[in-house]
């Protein structure tokens, strides 16, 4: 037998020295590589939008010949909740001779959603609160669409137990460590869970307060509070000085108010009134204890609401639409000539119709209506980004396990929800975790611009920065970063906005011409929107007279 020369690399040991190193070259390149996160910016393109600023492109339209223009009976601009909604009750009455129009690829506006191989995610609004006895047109909708199955022995609502939002709920990093709920310091004995409890007594007494009109002083829909001059008051000042007015002084309690604006307003607590920041806490049905009742909240966030809302209108809405120009037509084929711009094809053309629901924000409404009373002047717009970030798994962290809403005690942002927190599925990990940023500034313009100008990559630090400090891995946790930028979200409820007489001129109708959108509520919420789009639908009925 010959003997094998030790030098002598026989070709199996070669294969398999060939496999060590590919092994090892490739784990190297896994550790070099396996913290690259993909991402970029969707949402609004803010130089299609900004065409309707300029005059150049309102008299470019050719003459309108059949081939560059149609007729409808109802054009409803807009595919935000109010649209939707607009159209939702035309089509339950028996209408259909209506379009809406849509600038975005997606309807739904602040509740749209999202979805990738882990799953729906949200772009926005991402929860309902249980709607109270005033809420009679939500409570219907919400029955039409199996959410309320049924009724107990009390005549309350009974939800379908997967839309509830299941327990942990909310939680927050505060001195080191998770813990359970969103007051940082809340039910203990320090300074800051004394003046919790004392919050908690001071709107225990305005949520039970009656004007002398007999109505509550907190409810929505907004216009149903009561109009007791004592309590419209509260309207004309800030939020931060009423509260300091009632000798509140803990940094953990004017946090967590701030917090609570930004979160539902996009203001902060000396940008907001102080009527809106009771309304809060106030407005909504709490159990026999006083305690806030369990959300409703879907993996999409409103994203589910707003599918509901569409069914059915999918071939009635034209997206990548920008409204330019409303006039009046002068001929025979409608009351309004109504200029568009497509997106996709970069072509003008003409929409002819008899009657409009204006559903777009009302800021908008002096380029695209030519008002020039100045009645918009002055309106406020907060700016937002929402990000939503793909990981490997939902992040624990020291303390109590991972929750629905998860938030850090003095973060510049409101922290993050976990997309996958209503799934059952065994043995899930991967997840989507939706990070919101309201930037509450009294300087909306300034913000903005930096906004515009911040890159992918700087709001993808930004983001990480902030959520390493109750997650130091997440950087290894993360695969893609997509963010959104929503430099005009929603109406800000300034000091005498909510009961002045600017809100209440903007909700007047034009002859055949209505007005839909939360704005003439004052706050950007489903219930006010769902509301807008059904009188605007009702006014529309009523010119038809069906």
């Amino acid at each position: 037998m010959e003997k094998q020369n030790p030098k002598q690399i026989t070709r199996k040991s070669f294969l398999t020295i060939i496999a060590v190193c590919l092994s090892a070259i490739g784990g190297l390149w896994f550790v070099k590589f396996r913290n690259f996160i993909s991402g970029k910016i969707i949402g609004p393109d803010p130089e299609i939008g900004h065409r309707i600023r300029s005059n150049k492109n309102r008299d470019s339209y050719l003459a309108s010949g059949s081939e560059n223009s149609e007729t409808i009976d109802v054009l409803i601009l807009g595919a935000g909740v109010s649209g939707l909604s607009t159209g939702y009750y035309l089509r339950r009455f028996g209408f259909s001779n209506f379009k809406i129009l849509e600038l975005e690829s997606e309807s739904g506006g602040n509740s749209k959603s999202g979805k990738n191989e882990v799953g729906s995610y949200p772009w926005g609004a991402h929860y309902l609160p249980q709607p109270s006895e005033e809420s009679v047109l939500v409570r219907k909708f919400l029955e039409e669409n199996r959410v309320i199955v049924g009724k107990d022995k009390r005549g309350n609502p009974v939800f379908d137990e997967r839309y509830l939002c299941f327990d942990p709920e909310e939680r927050i990093f505060y001195q080191g460590k998770w813990n359970e709920g969103l007051f940082p310091g809340g039910g203990t004995d320090s300074a800051a869970g004394i003046e919790e409890r004392k919050f908690k007594e001071l709107i225990r007494y305005w949520r039970n307060k009656r004007g002398k009109d007999g109505k509550k002083a907190f409810t929505i829909p907004i216009d149903l509070s009561s109009r007791d001059p004592e309590i419209l008051k509260l309207d004309r000042i800030h939020f931060f000085e009423y509260i300091k007015e009632q000798g509140f002084s803990s940094r953990e309690l004017f946090w967590f108010l701030d917090y609570s604006v930004r979160d539902d307003f996009g203001g902060s607590m000396d940008t907001v009134s102080a009527w809106i920041g009771l309304h809060y806490f106030c407005s909504r049905p709490v159990d026999e204890n006083g305690e806030d009742l369990t959300l409703l909240t879907w993996p999409e966030g409103n994203g589910f609401l707003v599918n509901r809302l569409k069914d059915g209108l999918e071939n009635r809405i034209q997206t990548r639409t920008l409204v330019e120009r409303v006039l009046s037509s002068g001929t025979k084929r409608g009351r309004f000539e109504v200029r568009t711009y497509s997106v996709e094809t970069k072509k003008q053309r003409s929409i002819f119709c008899d009657s409009i629901v204006y559903a777009l924000p009302s800021f908008t409404r002096k380029y695209v209506l030519g008002e020039t009373s100045g009645l918009t002047d002055g309106l406020t717009y907060s700016p937002w980004m929402v990000a939503n970030l793909t990981v490997d798994r939902v992040p624990a962290g020291k303390g109590i396990p991972p929750c629905w809403d998860n938030v850090v005690y003095q973060s510049p942002s409101l922290g993050y929800i976990v997309s996958t927190h209503q799934d059952l599925r065994a043995g899930r990990e991967r997840s989507v975790l939706t990070y919101y940023h309201a930037f509450g500034q009294k300087d909306t313009v300034s913000t903005r611009k930096r906004m515009m100008k911040t890159s992918w990559s700087e709001w993808k630090d930004s983001i990480l920065s902030d959520l390493k400090k109750p997650h130091p891995d997440i950087e290894k946790r993360v695969s893609r970063i997509d963010v959104a930028v929503y430099a005009h979200a929603m109406i800000r409820p300034v000091p005498g906005f909510i009961w002045g007489e600017q809100r209440r001129k903007l909700a007047l109708s034009y002859p055949h011409l209505h007005f839909a959108h939360s704005d003439l509520s004052g706050i950007s919420i489903f219930e006010e929107s769902l509301l807008r789009g059904h009188e605007a639908a009702l006014k529309i009925l009523g010119e038809k007279k069906i």
